[in-house]
């Protein structure tokens, strides 16, 4: 089943919402590339979400195996930018933010202070 970009372009437009989000239980496990803001990591440690990252474009290619399923749960109207159920399976991504409030890309500023 193909599926292209899911949703915002930039998922740390959708941060201020990771909280109330996952205290109702959905936005568990988010996936995308970038870093998130310090909302997304207190929100996980809160509610025991993660948040996963993968690489931008191999992940197309990567994802046409692993999507098993998609359903557009609310909003259909909006297009990508809906509410949408996908169930994945073997998708290769990156623990970036944990159920315990690591952030990787915050571990990793010692020995990178060049990098924003």
């Amino acid at each position: 089943m193909p599926c292209g970009s899911m949703g915002p372009t930039t998922a740390n437009r959708m941060d201020p919402y990771v909280d109330e989000f996952q205290d109702h239980g959905g936005s568990m496990v988010m996936i995308a590339k970038g870093n998130r803001t310090q909302v997304v990591t207190d929100a996980c440690k809160k509610h025991g979400g993660f948040y996963l990252g993968s690489i931008g474009g191999p992940a197309a290619v990567l994802s046409m195996n692993s999507i098993k399923s998609i359903e557009c749960v609310e909003y259909p109207e909006l297009g990508m930018e809906a509410i949408w159920k996908i169930q994945v399976e073997n998708f290769p991504a990156f623990i970036l933010v944990d159920d315990k409030g690591n952030d990787f890309f915050k571990q990793l500023k010692p020995w990178t202070p060049s990098c924003k």
